[in-house]
């Protein structure tokens, strides 16, 4: 099972603001971190929380890029937190190609879940998530995910990923020379 530290998030109240600034500061510090940009948004199926977010992609795979988010309309509880603490590192994404086995993992070694169930966007079913408690991370929220290709602007089901090999298979009749 591979796993790596995808991305580390920061909790903005404003998107546009948040991304010119950092692409601001990545342009002078880490200019390959602006080549490939990716945006989402959709509403958590948990909790109903409309998102929006913008990711400065590293160009290594296992490389950690650096992404931003909001809350995609008024009212939810993002507005509450942004309001007592400010914009903060929201949580550290960990990765997966085998994002069940990573879940298990940790319940069998006693690392609390925030969720009984994934939760995922519902803009992007396939992308499943979990969380590490702040208070066992001594900060922030540790993201548990599936991992994903970065394509444009989107993000996309890995192909090696353990539930997707049909699209694996897919993918080779389609490309490999026999």
């Amino acid at each position: 099972m591979g796993i790596h530290i995808d991305h580390i998030s920061l909790l903005v109240s404003d998107l546009d603001k948040a991304y010119e600034d950092w692409e601001h500061i990545l342009s002078v510090l880490s200019p390959e971190h602006t080549i490939s940009v990716t945006r989402g948004e959709g509403k958590d199926d948990v909790d109903g929380t409309p998102m929006e977010w913008v990711t400065f992609q590293n160009q290594d795979p296992t490389g950690v890029s650096i992404q931003l988010w909001s809350p995609a309309e008024p009212g939810h509880w993002p507005d509450k937190v942004l309001a007592k603490k400010g914009e903060y590192v929201h949580h550290i994404a960990f990765c997966s190609d085998n994002f069940d086995k990573m879940i298990d993992d940790c319940r069998e070694a006693d690392i609390p879940l925030v969720l009984e169930e994934p939760s995922n966007p519902n803009t992007q079913p396939w992308l499943k998530w979990n969380f590490i408690s702040p208070e066992k991370a001594h900060g922030p929220l540790i993201e548990l995910a599936t991992r994903y290709l970065a394509g444009g602007e989107n993000w996309l089901p890995h192909p090696g990923n353990a539930e997707n090999s049909e699209l694996l298979g897919e993918l080779e009749d389609r490309f490999v020379a026999e």
